[in-house]
């Protein structure tokens, strides 16, 4: 029972209640771990591991909603998403998607989450409010990444064995334009101002730059290593690329596509994603079973925190 008096009782549970909101607002990364059918949730604040979540076997892609209220994660050996609750950080809800699935990526409005089913060459469009599977659609062979514009009007889907990405209409729900990339396709992302798009082509170690949406070829930067993933800061200043046989990530500045840092990581980085605030990036290496954390200020890795999970593979971090 509170005394001296109601009101000292009341200003205590206030402060309990703020201590409360604070905890549970921390930023965070998310990691799938592949061969350990969990996600790892790393505190941004801290870089200390809070909790595993597990998850259907075989989780790779994964995504926050806009909101960032929840994580879309595809386990490609049960052919399903599950959808993570960044509150409690459990599993609310599973749901059956294509064969195969291995990217996510969240529509800017957050009503639809596109399901890159690499097993049926097809994307997987499930409405966010129902929860369903409302449409199915067909692109290229091996699709592997995909990316939404900041309008939202397209998204772009990498091909990896067709050496081209797919130009999907949001509004159609079809593919209206595919065009040609060099060989090996592997990870893509739009700048933030939807001017050009970004794909990293694993097989001809290059990144090269569209326009948005006609695809048509703007620059090709050389010199990378596998790069098989990508990211844009918040700002559109810097891209962040991960070779994948240079235990490396390049860093690209936008202003002249051109490449002034490379810095290690760790064995087989396969994923960057860049923090809402745009103050770090955080790399996979599934290898190293470790996760990196660049300092997009300085281009500096700042640490890397060991034994985040078996074989990460993919990161994701959510917007507080």
């Amino acid at each position: 029972m509170c005394t001296p008096s109601r009101n000292m009782c009341i200003s205590a549970l206030i402060l309990l209640f703020i201590l409360g909101a604070v905890a549970s607002a921390q930023p965070y990364a998310y990691v799938s771990n592949v061969s350990g059918n969990n996600v790892s949730v790393v505190n941004s604040a801290t870089n200390g591991l809070v909790t595993l979540i597990t998850v259907p076997a075989g989780p790779t892609g994964l995504a926050a909603t806009p909101d960032g209220s929840a994580i879309y994660v595809a386990s490609q050996s049960m052919n399903n998403v599950s959808i993570i609750s960044t509150a409690s950080h459990t599993v609310t809800k599973t749901i059956a998607v294509g064969s195969v699935p291995v990217a996510v990526a969240l529509a800017p409005n957050g009503e639809a989450a596109y399901v890159v089913d690499q097993g049926g060459n097809q994307v997987s469009v499930i409405n966010t409010g129902s929860k369903t599977v409302t449409k199915t659609i067909a692109v290229g062979q091996r699709p592997t990444a995909i990316a939404f514009s900041p309008d939202g009007t397209h998204a772009f889907v990498t091909n990896l064995y067709s050496n081209t990405v797919s130009v999907i209409s949001t509004s159609s729900e079809s593919v209206v334009a595919t065009f040609a990339t060099p060989s090996g396709p592997s990870g893509i992302a739009v700048a933030p101002n939807g001017s050009y798009i970004y794909v990293a082509n694993a097989y001809s170690n290059s990144v090269t730059v569209h326009a948005n949406p006609s695809g048509s070829l703007v620059k090709t930067i050389t010199g990378l290593n596998y790069p098989n993933s990508i990211a844009i800061t918040p700002n559109g200043s810097n891209v962040f690329v991960t070779n994948g046989n240079g235990g490396t990530v390049s860093v690209i500045q936008t202003s002249n596509d051109a490449v002034i840092a490379t810095l290690s990581t760790g064995s087989l980085p396969t994923s960057v994603a860049v923090s809402p605030d745009g103050a770090h990036a955080y790399v996979t290496n599934e290898y190293g079973f470790s996760l990196s954390v660049i300092n997009t200020s300085t281009n500096e890795v700042t640490m890397t925190i060991p034994r985040v999970g078996v074989y990460p593979v993919r990161v994701a971090t959510a917007k507080l």
